[in-house]
């Protein structure tokens, strides 16, 4: 099984298609943090040219939480900034793996998120940005928020 995983990965950066970075930051993690920030600020003005205006799909961590297109995704913005009443907060980005090539890009990460006096919770995001002459637009994201100690080995009570 780990010599299937070695050459499928060997395979892959050999042809150039595609080459993980993990954990050094990059134009990509740049402007995810960017579209972080600006989403928990509730700055649509700052968003919409992070986006794909066209193309554009989020995914909440609801299931009626689908935003396809940029006035969906800025309903989408506003409804959780009523929720949250201006008191989000986003922390840095943890466990941070990119894959990309010139066009297409995918950065996978774990990410520390609050509202008011509350703890952070730890959520999980995706996001699929592609490359649009000399900029990055992002076309699909979707975050979970993660469980802690429900792991199957430690329900189970495995080592």
């Amino acid at each position: 099984m780990m010599n299937t995983r070695i050459l499928a990965l060997a395979i892959v950066l050999s042809t150039g298609l595609a080459s993980p970075v993990l954990a050094q930051e990059t134009a990509i993690q740049n402007c995810t943090q960017d579209f972080l920030e600006a989403y928990v600020r509730g700055d649509d003005k700052a968003i919409l040219p992070l986006i794909d205006q066209n193309n554009v799909t989020m995914y909440g961590s609801d299931v009626a939480e689908v935003a396809h297109g940029a006035d969906a995704l800025v309903k989408l913005l506003s409804a959780d900034q009523r929720l949250w009443g201006g008191t989000a907060h986003i922390g840095a980005m943890r466990n941070v793996t990119l894959i990309q090539d010139r066009k297409l890009a995918s950065i996978v990460f774990d990410v520390g998120f609050s509202v008011g006096n509350r703890p952070p919770m730890p959520v999980r995001v995706t996001a699929i940005w592609k490359r649009e002459g000399k900029h990055w637009l992002l076309i699909q994201s979707t975050n979970a928020v993660l469980s802690e100690h429900q792991s199957a080995a430690e329900l189970t009570h495995q080592p």
